[in-house]
């Protein structure tokens, strides 16, 4: 729950390290998976991300909200939401920043 509130206010790496902990203590879900992948999303850490969706898709493979986030984020990860050139380059810059 603490996580989840931590989430709404934006705080993703806090929410990550909870729901992180709690996969740590055993309590392993495709939820917390999801929620996991989202804030990783949020951090930039989009290769991670979709390793994360990947692990949750195995435990759930038919949950629609994961469904959607992965397909969210491979759209993304592919350049299909930028119809123009100057939008995909500096998408392209932002994502090589948030991997150093």
């Amino acid at each position: 729950a603490f996580a989840n509130k931590m989430a709404k206010e934006g705080l993703w790496k806090e929410a990550y390290y909870r729901w992180k902990k709690s996969m740590d203590e055993g309590k392993t879900n495709a939820a917390v998976l999801n929620n996991m992948a989202v804030a990783l999303e949020k951090m930039g850490k989009f290769e991670e991300a979709e390793e994360t969706y990947k692990k949750a898709l195995k435990l759930a493979p038919s949950n629609s909200t994961i469904k959607g986030n992965y397909e969210k984020l491979q759209k993304y990860l592919r350049n299909e939401d930028d119809s123009d050139k100057d939008k995909k380059g500096k998408k392209n810059e932002r994502r090589k920043k948030n991997y150093r």
